[in-house]
């Protein structure tokens, strides 16, 4: 092989000329055509490995109409609840040779949209959103791009192409008459003070539909705090301070179930005889603490793999059975919330 040093940016061209062959045969040897002799073919790799060259997948896209990458926007990349989303999504589009392009919102709209632009630019073979609240940009946006879309982590009536997730609502509201069932007579719910999003607005919905179904039931209580383990420390000291005495914490987050946990141990508040906590998503540090977190559990990364099916059916031209599908929830009740005489060993 040559040893002159190829300037700039490598180019198809350069490989064929190092390695001795026409533009053509580098082609069919980046492409996998069979049609290439094996000695011919070891030497353009060789040449490849040798100048670090690395195909522009941009114009290989424009031609094919395809660029082999998906792109997926997510509130916080640190949460596991979203990062088991997208390990779900990258199992299976890594098998068929395609690369999820990941942006992170904040929770904010506005810079939902500029990724949205940003990532429309690069031409992704399909798109997947959190959630179901965007702005009216963002839907008009990706409604009028012409490719798959999915929303995901919640369910709508009315989404913008295919919604693959889970009724926080059901969820929430399942729960709550779980604990009502239990003998909690004042429950109330802790909520976030900022970061609003659907998931979490709707399971203050669910908690307050499940209120509003019980006969006689006292109004509803809502606590709003940081989604933090400090925030869930003070919920429970407002709930130990408050003049009506609550029975049941029903956290947002696991998070804030957490933290919440931990200030009962640190008071001396038994936990679930004084006061009962629950959460939301189940983390895996649910089922390590003491008490064990109850919560509500979804297969994200099952989640995962649904939305990237999706997606590669709708990539492929092949219809989608329905444009609202449910992977479902399961509430996971543990220490935290049953009676010392019904108390359980769990995962």
């Amino acid at each position: 092989m040559s040893q002159e040093t190829v300037k700039g940016a490598i180019r198809i061209a350069d490989v064929a000329r190092h390695a001795k062959v026409g533009a053509g045969t580098v082609s069919r040897v980046l492409n996998g055509s069979q049609n290439v002799a094996p000695e011919t073919r070891d030497r353009v790799l060789a040449t490849i490995s040798k100048l670090g060259y690395v195909p522009n997948l941009v114009a290989r896209g424009l031609a094919a109409n395809r660029t082999g990458v998906i792109a997926a926007i997510i509130p916080v990349i640190g949460y596991s609840q979203h990062s088991e989303v997208i390990q779900g999504m990258t199992e299976v589009l890594h098998e068929h040779g395609t690369t999820v392009m990941i942006g992170s919102s904040g929770y904010s709209q506005d810079t939902e949209e500029k990724i949205v632009a940003t990532f429309l630019a690069r031409r992704p073979d399909g798109f997947y959103v959190t959630g179901t609240w965007h702005s009216q940009k963002t839907r008009k946006l990706l409604s009028a791009s012409s490719i798959p879309v999915v929303e995901g982590s919640n369910l709508t009536d009315d989404p913008i192409d295919t919604v693959v997730g889970y009724s926080n609502f059901a969820a929430a509201r399942e729960l709550t008459m779980m604990l009502m069932m239990r003998g909690y007579q004042r429950i109330a719910h802790v909520t976030v003070k900022r970061d609003l999003n659907d998931r979490i607005g709707d399971r203050l919905v669910g908690y307050r539909a499940a209120c509003s179904d019980r006969e006689n039931t006292r109004p509803t209580l809502v606590i709003e705090c940081e989604n933090s383990f400090t925030g869930g420390a003070d919920a429970v000291a407002w709930a130990l301070e408050s003049s009506d005495p609550i029975d049941a914490l029903f956290f947002a987050t696991d998070v804030m179930a957490v933290g919440g946990l931990l200030e009962c141990q640190r008071r001396g508040i038994a936990v679930p005889t004084q006061l009962a906590i629950a959460g939301f998503d189940d983390l895996p540090i649910a089922s390590s603490v003491i008490p064990t977190l109850t919560t509500v559990h979804v297969d994200r990364v099952g989640m995962g793999r649904k939305i990237a099916d999706v997606l590669l059916q709708r990539i492929n031209g092949e219809p989608s059975p329905s444009n609202r599908i449910d992977v479902g929830f399961q509430i996971r009740e543990r220490n935290s919330t049953l009676k010392p005489e019904a108390s359980i060993i769990n995962a």
